[in-house]
Protein backbone atom coordinates (compact mmCIF):
# COMPACT_ATOMS: atom_id res chain seq x y z
CA UNK A 1 0.00 0.00 0.00
CA UNK A 2 1.51 3.45 -0.73
CA UNK A 3 2.23 6.09 1.29
CA UNK A 4 -1.15 8.23 -0.16
CA UNK A 5 -3.20 4.68 0.10
CA UNK A 6 -2.50 4.43 3.76
CA UNK A 7 -3.08 8.13 4.53
CA UNK A 8 -6.31 7.65 2.93
CA UNK A 9 -7.17 4.91 4.65
CA UNK A 10 -6.64 6.59 7.93
CA UNK A 11 -8.35 9.18 7.20
CA UNK A 12 -11.86 7.23 6.43
CA UNK A 13 -11.25 5.25 8.79
CA UNK A 14 -10.98 7.91 11.69
CA UNK A 15 -13.81 9.70 9.94
CA UNK A 16 -16.16 6.43 10.51
CA UNK A 17 -15.00 6.33 14.39
CA UNK A 18 -15.74 10.07 14.56
CA UNK A 19 -12.13 9.98 15.19
CA UNK A 20 -10.16 12.78 16.43
CA UNK A 21 -6.80 12.85 15.19
CA UNK A 22 -6.03 15.75 17.65
CA UNK A 23 -6.68 13.97 20.30
CA UNK A 24 -4.37 10.97 18.90
CA UNK A 25 -1.77 13.32 18.39
CA UNK A 26 -1.67 14.72 22.12
CA UNK A 27 -2.32 11.55 23.83
CA UNK A 28 0.11 9.44 21.25
CA UNK A 29 2.85 12.26 20.87
CA UNK A 30 2.13 15.27 23.60
CA UNK A 31 1.58 17.23 20.14
CA UNK A 32 -0.60 20.10 22.07
CA UNK A 33 -3.69 20.96 20.23
CA UNK A 34 -3.15 24.77 19.95
CA UNK A 35 -0.34 23.13 17.67
CA UNK A 36 -2.57 20.68 15.82
CA UNK A 37 -5.52 22.82 15.34
CA UNK A 38 -3.39 24.91 12.44
CA UNK A 39 -3.03 21.60 10.64
CA UNK A 40 -5.68 20.07 8.20
CA UNK A 41 -7.10 16.80 9.38
CA UNK A 42 -4.83 15.57 6.12
CA UNK A 43 -2.01 17.50 7.68
CA UNK A 44 -2.54 15.50 10.93
CA UNK A 45 -2.59 12.09 9.75
CA UNK A 46 0.06 12.42 7.49
CA UNK A 47 1.97 13.68 10.80
CA UNK A 48 0.67 10.38 12.35
CA UNK A 49 1.64 8.23 9.64
CA UNK A 50 5.33 9.95 9.71
CA UNK A 51 5.24 9.55 13.08
CA UNK A 52 4.64 5.83 13.52
CA UNK A 53 6.85 4.93 10.36
CA UNK A 54 9.87 7.16 10.78
CA UNK A 55 11.84 6.76 14.34
CA UNK A 56 14.06 9.90 14.02
CA UNK A 57 11.26 12.02 13.24
CA UNK A 58 9.65 11.24 16.53
CA UNK A 59 12.70 11.29 18.10
CA UNK A 60 13.42 14.93 16.71
CA UNK A 61 9.44 15.88 17.83
CA UNK A 62 9.99 14.42 21.19
CA UNK A 63 12.80 16.54 21.79
CA UNK A 64 11.07 19.72 20.05
CA UNK A 65 8.26 18.91 22.49
CA UNK A 66 10.58 18.64 25.28
CA UNK A 67 12.04 21.92 24.47
CA UNK A 68 9.16 23.63 24.10
CA UNK A 69 8.34 22.82 27.81
CA UNK A 70 11.04 23.70 29.00
CA UNK A 71 10.86 27.09 27.13
CA UNK A 72 7.26 27.42 28.70
CA UNK A 73 8.26 26.73 31.98
CA UNK A 74 11.41 29.46 31.75
CA UNK A 75 8.57 32.03 29.99
CA UNK A 76 6.33 31.18 33.41
CA UNK A 77 9.26 31.69 35.56
CA UNK A 78 10.47 34.91 33.91
CA UNK A 79 6.59 35.91 33.98
CA UNK A 80 6.60 36.01 37.65
CA UNK A 81 9.76 37.47 37.75
CA UNK A 82 8.37 40.29 35.70
CA UNK A 83 5.34 40.47 37.35
CA UNK A 84 7.44 40.65 40.67
CA UNK A 85 9.69 43.48 39.83
CA UNK A 86 6.75 45.55 38.23
CA UNK A 87 5.10 45.01 41.64
CA UNK A 88 8.68 45.97 43.29
CA UNK A 89 8.52 49.22 40.65
CA UNK A 90 5.03 50.17 41.60
CA UNK A 91 5.28 50.32 45.33
CA UNK A 92 8.65 52.00 44.97
CA UNK A 93 7.12 55.01 42.86
CA UNK A 94 4.07 54.72 45.85
CA UNK A 95 7.20 55.32 48.77
CA UNK A 96 8.97 57.80 46.50
CA UNK A 97 5.34 59.71 45.73
CA UNK A 98 5.10 59.61 49.88
CA UNK A 99 8.92 60.86 50.29
CA UNK A 100 8.21 63.90 47.92
CA UNK A 101 4.78 64.68 49.82
CA UNK A 102 6.85 64.72 53.04
CA UNK A 103 10.19 66.54 51.72
CA UNK A 104 7.20 69.26 50.12
CA UNK A 105 5.77 69.25 53.62
CA UNK A 106 9.10 69.07 55.40
CA UNK A 107 10.40 72.31 53.16
CA UNK A 108 6.92 74.11 53.76
CA UNK A 109 7.21 73.97 57.38
CA UNK A 110 10.64 74.73 57.22
CA UNK A 111 9.81 77.92 55.40
CA UNK A 112 7.32 78.90 58.11
CA UNK A 113 9.86 78.11 61.08
CA UNK A 114 12.07 80.58 59.17
CA UNK A 115 9.76 83.06 58.76
CA UNK A 116 8.64 82.50 62.47
CA UNK A 117 11.99 82.64 63.86
CA UNK A 118 13.27 86.19 61.93
CA UNK A 119 10.14 88.04 63.11
CA UNK A 120 10.85 86.54 66.84
CA UNK A 121 14.66 87.70 65.72
CA UNK A 122 13.29 91.33 64.57
CA UNK A 123 11.71 91.30 67.62
CA UNK A 124 14.39 90.48 70.36
CA UNK A 125 16.42 92.90 67.88
CA UNK A 126 14.11 95.91 68.84
CA UNK A 127 13.73 94.96 72.10
CA UNK A 128 17.60 95.27 72.45
CA UNK A 129 18.15 97.94 70.76
CA UNK A 130 15.60 99.66 72.98
CA UNK A 131 17.39 98.36 76.01
CA UNK A 132 20.73 99.75 74.92
CA UNK A 133 18.91 103.19 74.24
CA UNK A 134 17.61 103.16 77.70
CA UNK A 135 20.85 102.05 79.26
CA UNK A 136 23.05 104.74 77.46
CA UNK A 137 20.75 107.22 78.36
CA UNK A 138 21.07 105.97 82.55
CA UNK A 139 25.24 105.83 81.42
CA UNK A 140 24.48 109.23 79.98
CA UNK A 141 22.50 110.70 82.84
CA UNK A 142 24.93 108.68 85.14
CA UNK A 143 28.01 110.71 83.69
CA UNK A 144 26.65 113.87 84.02
CA UNK A 145 26.34 112.97 87.69
CA UNK A 146 29.20 112.26 88.50
CA UNK A 147 30.61 115.44 85.95
CA UNK A 148 28.24 117.59 87.87
CA UNK A 149 30.28 115.22 91.38
CA UNK A 150 33.55 116.75 90.00
CA UNK A 151 32.37 120.43 89.27
CA UNK A 152 31.61 120.52 92.95
CA UNK A 153 34.70 118.63 94.56
CA UNK A 154 36.21 121.59 96.56
CA UNK A 155 40.19 121.33 95.55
Amino acid sequence: MSRKDELTYIMLKKEEQLYDLAKELRNNYNINQDISKYLTDYQKAELLYILENHQSVLKLIKLLIARNKALGKNNQRIGRQRSDAEKALKDEREKNETLNREVSQLKYELQELQSQMKISLTSFQELLLSDILGRSEIIQFIQELINAVQERKPD
